[in-house]
């Protein structure tokens, strides 16, 4: 993924669940405003390229976090359930 996408931020795998999301993770995010033209490019790649894990992509819209989590979301692989209860919608 960072040679497909290098202008896109990577940060290091978490070893615990973090937030909303239930499993350890690891993040990628799209480094500027500009480039959410590109959701669908990266949201192609990861359908085609996620083999059997679970990935989750989320926009930082102005919608709101619970919004962002889930209609604004786009899963490859399983949906997971995510620990959102009591998030403002």
């Amino acid at each position: 993924m960072k040679q497909q996408f290098p202008w896109m931020r990577f940060y290091e795998p978490k070893d615990v669940p973090i937030g909303p999301h239930p499993l350890p993770m690891w993040e990628a995010d799209f480094a500027s405003y500009d480039n959410r033209v590109l959701w669908g490019e990266v949201c192609d790649f990861i359908k085609e390229e996620h083999e059997d894990l679970s990935v989750l992509v989320h926009p930082h819209s102005f919608d709101g976090d619970y919004a962002d989590h889930t209609e604004n979301a786009f899963w490859a692989g399983d949906v997971l359930e995510l620990r959102i209860q009591g998030w403002k919608r």
